[in-house]
């Protein structure tokens, strides 16, 4: 299970990369007329998000039934300066922390991979099903960039 999922995970990170390497400046802070984020906000998002996956990886290896604290997504672009930020920093985060969780995770246990983690909506949760949410998310937002750069 941990090598295929690994994989999905490194193959779903890699395709979103692909696709925002394909962005300019100009391109990728472009805002649509329909309010919808621009690849440059998506690229926010998307490393925003693997910063906190990483921490619930790492914390489902080292800490007993650690919590997981959920973050909203609505306010990350506000409070956190999405439109002050560089795209390409954020690009280069999650080219970083990929790396880093591929190597982490690579050498771990059939054991560790069931690892808990405590939700406060879903309850107990493994580290199979945190990367599992991972590679779905970071499928949707590699479709979402392929949409924006059709536009």
């Amino acid at each position: 299970m941990s090598s295929e999922m690994l994989k999905t995970y490194r193959d779903n990170l890699d395709l979103f990369i692909a696709l925002a390497k394909a962005f300019d400046d100009d391109s990728a802070n472009q805002t649509s007329a329909d309010g919808q984020w621009s690849a440059a906000f998506v690229i926010h998002h998307v490393a925003d998000g693997e910063m906190h996956f990483a921490t619930r990886y790492f914390n489902a290896l080292t800490i007993d039934n650690p919590p997981i604290i959920p973050f909203n997504e609505d306010v990350y672009p506000t409070v956190l300066n999405y439109q002050g930020r560089d795209w390409r920093n954020s690009l280069a985060l999650i080219e970083s922390i990929g790396n880093l969780v591929v190597a982490a995770l690579t050498p771990i246990s059939a054991e560790q991979w069931n690892a808990t983690s405590i939700h406060p909506e879903l309850g107990s949760v493994t580290l199979t099903q945190l990367i599992t949410k991972a590679c779905e998310h970071n499928f949707a937002h590699a479709q979402q960039l392929k949409d924006i750069k059709r536009a």
